[in-house]
């Protein structure tokens, strides 16, 4: 990273200053206009990809005439996302701020295949966004503070911040697909900050937080984890996909549809009473006739005499 690439960033910030307070933006200079339509910007979103332009515009006289570098493109975007994303209450997101840059500035769209690239950086969520330019910024100051100076403890204090930066980078992760376009973009910051150390050996060194060998390193298992999660969700969709096709399958017979449930429906409460009388009548008659015959062999002992014989008492 250079003075100048420094000077451009440290530039357009103070040009676009955001107050969270407020919630606005103040523009201090007016050339910022000069990327809008009829040079004159009617909104925050055009001032701010007018903005966006001036920067790339600077940064492409700085990298000779050559956008292709990830760095550039990177470092442009960073600025520019976190400008927007400041703002909580931005009635457009990035994507449809950076889609009207396309439409309706024709600078931009010519140049527009090499931002393309990096585009995803924009989805960065905001605390990502904020600890990567924090990073930047601290490089920039670092090269001011240990270039020409005699005062070794500035620049030592410094390099200092841009250790901690680059471990709360590395603390604070994307996921999925935001991942190995985030450690892109850290690669290249750390790069930057490894020049400056070649020159200032005693500079402290950028070191991962315990447990992590890099950001590539890192990235590749929280893929893996997401990767194997996603998995066992879909297995466990299935799963409960199949159990609720086979609870749906209907239980009445195939032969009988559904226009002609109702008669074999009623079909048990007009048996049931036809059963029960003919029960009724066949135990009545059993029972009647077995009582019948009861009577008849009660009535046969009752009228049974025994008749002696009368020679036989007479005779002593």
């Amino acid at each position: 990273m250079s003075k100048e690439l420094c000077e451009a960033i440290n530039e357009i910030d103070k040009n676009v200053v955001f107050d969270s307070g407020s919630q606005n933006y103040t523009f201090n200079d007016e050339i910022l206009n000069a990327y809008c339509p009829n040079n004159n910007c009617d909104s925050e979103s055009q001032k701010l990809s007018s903005s966006f332009i001036a920067l790339l515009k600077n940064f492409k006289s700085i990298g000779n005439g050559n956008l292709e570098d990830d760095k550039l493109a990177q470092y442009a975007i960073l600025w520019f996302s976190s400008k927007i994303k400041e703002n909580t209450k931005a009635e457009h997101g990035i994507n449809d701020i950076y889609n009207t840059l396309i439409k309706n500035n024709s600078w931009f769209s010519e140049h527009s295949e090499s931002i393309e690239k990096k585009k995803d950086m924009m989805n960065f969520h905001f605390i990502h966004l904020k600890n990567l330019y924090a990073l930047l910024k601290g490089i920039c100051e670092t090269i001011n503070k240990c270039s020409g100076s005699s005062n070794t403890e500035e620049c030592i204090k410094s390099a200092k911040k841009c250790a901690d930066s680059y471990r709360a980078c590395l603390t604070n992760f994307p996921w999925g697909g935001l991942c190995n376009p985030y450690c892109s973009v850290l690669s290249n910051l750390k790069k930057d900050y490894e020049k400056i150390r070649e020159k200032y050996n005693y500079i402290p060194e950028l070191t991962t937080p315990p447990g992590r060998k890099s950001c590539e390193n890192y990235c590749q298992s929280l893929t893996q984890i997401l990767n194997a999660e996603e998995s066992a969700i879909e297995g466990t969709k299935r799963v409960t996909t199949h159990k609720i096709s086979l609870l749906g399958q209907p239980r009445t017979p195939t032969s009988i549809n559904n226009g002609n449930k109702l008669p074999y429906i009623a079909i048990p409460f007009i048996l049931i009473p036809i059963i029960l009388g003919i029960s009724y009548k066949y135990i009545t008659y059993r029972h009647r006739k077995k009582l019948n015959s009861k009577k008849k062999y009660a009535n046969d002992y009752k009228f049974v005499f025994y008749e002696p014989d009368l020679k036989t008492l007479y005779k002593y």
